[in-house]
Order: C-alpha cells, then structure tokens, then sequence
C-alpha cells in the first residue's frame, strides 16, 4: 500500500510474489530378511511364492486433476514472474498480462490497470523480491477429465513474504507504509480458459491474516 493516491488499488497487487519453496523425500527401500536353517532340521516343503499383485491403475479423474493444478499454479508462478521483472524497471506488465492470457476477470482487469496507470505516473520501482508459498488447494471446481478446462478453478491460499521486497519513490525513499506485515495470508483462485491447459488469475485477495 502506497501513502499516494488510491493506496486500497496499490495494496492490493502489492502483495504479488515470484518465489515458490517445493520439498522432495525419498523413502529407502527394506533390506529382505535372511532365512537361516538347522542342518539338523527336519525337511519341509518348498511352498511357491505368492504371485506378485499388479500395481492398482491410477485414478484417471485424480491425475487429470493433480495435472491441471500444477498448471495452474505454474501459471500463477509465470503471472508474479513478469509483474515483478516489469515492476523492477517502473515499467506496467499489464498488457503483457492481458496479451498472455494472464487475466481472468474483468474485475482484476480494472484492478490491474488501475494500479499500473497509477504506479508509472507515479515513477515508481520495486527493489528486491519477495516470495510466495503455495500453502493449501482448498478447493477444485469442475470435471478434470475434460480436455477444455473452461469454467474450471483452482482455489488456493498463499503466503506471501514481503520482507526481503520494496517499492520505492524516484528519490529512493520507501512508498509502502511502515506498518505493513511482512507476511500476508492471501487466496488466490485460478481459472480455466478455452485453451486447453491454460489458466489465469481470476481473483486475488488478502485475508489479512498473518502466515
């Protein structure tokens, strides 16, 4: 949020990140046991191993939609990537947005371009990053197993890091406010559009929680 004109538009795009923590583990495979014998001990008889039981098939619907959020969060991903490479150099990524495909709704369309008239007007710039953690999909709207994605959305809670990010006036002092939380608690839903696997931001809000 920005102590200049209209700071509830400014706030509200503010809060957009680039960088995504992702964990990996492995599990380590059991050793067999070892079968030890008596040479003393009677015979018994070889029973046949038990056959092997094939793998279960994977749920085509679980993996259809498992494909179509990790789209979807990329594309989010891509959307914070150009905001903050154009925001860095007090430039507006809002028609690169559009032309990409970005932008979900006309609301977060007047929203966008409201902000970046504003931010440029103002020769504002961004300096450092911050950074965002996909925390939670709440929620999956729509049939996966259709390969238009139209009409379906992606609902996702996301924590953004504003600490190691600011926004800075042309005389290099800091335009954001001094009370604003390091850390934001945000819902973001992802939308699907008529190209196949193609997503755009439909909404962005802050919670104004903590995370």
């Amino acid at each position: 949020m920005f102590r200049k004109p209209r700071p509830a538009a400014l706030g509200a795009v503010v809060a957009l990140a680039l960088t995504v923590g992702l964990s990996a583990c492995q599990a380590g495979a059991e050793a067999p046991a070892e079968i030890s014998g008596s040479p003393s001990a009677s015979p018994t008889p070889t029973t046949s191993p038990s056959p092997s039981v094939p793998p279960t098939p994977e749920n085509p619907a679980k993996a259809a939609k498992a494909k179509n959020i990790a789209e979807a969060k990329q594309r989010y991903l891509e959307f914070q990537e150009i905001t903050t490479a154009k925001s860095k150099k007090g430039q507006s990524p809002f028609s690169e947005l559009m032309s990409g495909g970005y932008i979900g709704s006309s609301e977060l369309q007047s929203q966008q371009q409201s902000f970046w008239e504003q931010y440029t007007d103002l020769k504002l710039k961004q300096v450092g990053e911050a950074s965002i953690e996909v925390v939670e999909v709440t929620k999956y709207e729509g049939d996966p197993l259709l390969k238009d994605v139209t009409g379906q959305r992606v609902y996702m809670k996301v924590c953004i890091d504003n600490s190691g990010r600011d926004v800075v006036n042309p005389d290099g002092t800091s335009a954001l406010r001094k009370d604003s939380p390091d850390r934001v608690l945000m819902t973001a839903v992802m939308q699907g559009q008529k190209q196949e696997g193609i997503w755009s931001v439909n909404e962005t809000t802050s919670t104004g929680k903590a995370c």
